[in-house]
């Protein structure tokens, strides 16, 4: 075996958003790694400039347009010039011990392509950190944290080591997807080109959830949005134009007496889901290249 694999090997990647009120802590996770990139995705409340003078050794590139999570990745990827590269939400934290277990098992493992850690709440509360497809029905055995390295179809995405190589081989993120489910296409198409994706459960990563941008209705429209319209994409994708136009006519139908009756009712974030979920199911069905939270927002 060669050399054991340390920190020097690995680039931090985080993009941002809107995320100068957790700098602070991302500032003390990111300190002891010599190799730190942040892309900040056209923030309107100065993340970039605070995280320059938060974290003063990190390259910082800023974008004029926000063209989504999986875009920022790669433009910050092409960038690396270490092995391995860790995608880090800003609102998660994980230890150098921690990370130096996933370089552990990326080297145990030559064939993974993404390792993954368990991810955790609060000391004692985990989340769901590996799944099957996400097509596949649920396995409540993705609830419980393993005891050993476990192969995936799909490993969280707020904190993935990926081998670089591996990556750049299959292009990095498909940029179709703006807001989520494209850890799930990455994953499976890890797995397509004979990568494996793992689940080290040995490292502990602590993500908040939900705090990566500043909360507001606007910003949680914005999410609920994306995510069906991530996930209509991928059911087309993976399962079949059938089942895409299935899922696109129960959403369209249950949309509007959902927004109506949770508006009725003045719970309003479950009201914003649905007409979220209605309008993405709408601009999809009508083939509208409408997307919330895309634009040239900012110019840092």
């Amino acid at each position: 075996m060669s050399a054991g694999l340390s920190l020097d090997d690995v680039t931090v990647v985080c993009v941002t958003y809107n995320s100068a009120a957790i700098l602070e802590t991302l500032a003390g996770t990111l300190a002891p790694f010599r190799n730190v990139t942040i892309i900040d995705n056209a923030s309107t409340d100065d993340t970039a400039a605070h995280a320059s003078r938060l974290i003063p050794l990190a390259k910082i590139i800023t974008r004029n347009f926000n063209a989504g999570f999986g875009s920022a990745n790669n433009q910050a990827m092409a960038c690396v010039q270490t092995p391995f590269a860790l995608l880090l939400n800003p609102d998660c934290d994980i230890a150098t011990a921690d990370v130096q277990r996933l370089l552990d098992c990326m080297q145990r493992f030559p064939h993974a392509g993404v390792v993954g850690p368990q991810n955790w709440r609060s000391e004692t509360v985990p989340q769901i950190s590996h799944r099957d497809a996400f097509f596949k029905p649920a396995n409540c055995d993705s609830c419980a944290v393993p005891d050993h390295v476990i192969k995936a179809e799909w490993v969280h995405g707020c904190c993935q080591l990926i081998r670089v190589s591996a990556f750049r081989e299959i292009g990095g993120f498909d940029e179709v997807f703006f807001l989520y489910y494209e850890d799930d296409d990455l994953c499976l198409r890890m797995a397509k080109a004979g990568y494996e994706c793992l689940l080290e459960p040995a490292a502990r990563n602590f993500h908040k959830g939900g705090a990566s941008s500043a909360p507001s209705l606007r910003t949680d429209f914005i999410k609920r949005f994306h995510y069906a319209r991530s996930r209509q994409i991928a059911i087309r994708r993976y399962v079949g134009t059938g089942a895409a136009r299935w899922h696109l006519a129960k959403l369209l139908a249950a949309s509007i007496p959902a927004t109506v009756l949770y508006s009725l009712l003045l719970r309003r974030r479950h009201a914003i889901k649905w007409a979220a979920w209605g309008y993405a199911a709408l601009t999809s069905a009508l083939s509208l290249d409408v997307m919330p939270g895309r634009g040239k927002t900012h110019t840092p």
